[in-house]
């Protein structure tokens, strides 16, 4: 048999606060997480404070959902690991501050915070980064062959023959030749 158990991560705050959870519900344009955290009186209000050690977001206000519990949604630039801290307010106006937690402790899936590939990720180089490394290594062929062509080719008299050599037919190339090419001259 099969059992499959769900694991729902509480952190319980310093009182007047209690349990509080969270769960990402969207990750349009950064993070959406849902939060419900537990209270022990009755406050006129409870704010959601989402900061990083760059940054400090606005806060939130959270619905009263009856039975000491607090929720709302969180709207998050990025999914990374925020860390939180709750407000509330007594009808005076005295204000109570819960610990500082973050979003993994409250329960939010690593693998959204970690941004972990929802597909194949793919290796290596891309063709169209390394159509620079093809061109270098084509132009420096062309620069070696021509640079071989130029120091063994020689000069164009060298090697060639002459104007009417090796073709059978005499140009009257001077005294003591005959169209054979041979020496006659004593």
């Amino acid at each position: 048999m099969t059992v499959l158990l769900t694991l729902i991560l509480l952190v319980t705050l310093a009182s007047p606060f209690g349990d509080a959870s969270a769960g990402a519900v969207d990750l349009d344009g950064g993070m959406t997480i849902e939060v419900v955290v537990e209270v022990d009186r009755t406050f006129e209000i409870v704010l959601a404070r989402p900061f990083s050690s760059f940054e400090e977001l606005p806060p939130t206000a959270l619905s009263d959902l009856g039975n000491g519990s607090w929720g709302g949604f969180v709207v998050l630039p990025s999914a990374e690991n925020w860390n939180i801290v709750f407000d509330a307010f007594e009808p005076d106006g005295t204000t109570f501050r819960s610990d500082t937690t973050d979003m993994l402790a409250l329960g939010v899936d690593k693998a959204v915070i970690e941004g972990e590939p929802a597909g194949p990720v793919r290796t290596g180089r891309s063709v169209s980064s390394t159509w620079w490394l093809i061109a270098a290594v084509v132009l420096i062929l062309a620069a070696l062959g021509a640079l071989t062509w130029w120091t063994f080719g020689g000069e164009p008299g060298d090697d060639a023959p002459a104007a009417g050599e090796g073709d059978g037919r005499d140009v009257g190339g001077g005294e003591g030749t005959s169209s054979g090419g041979e020496d006659t001259s004593g």
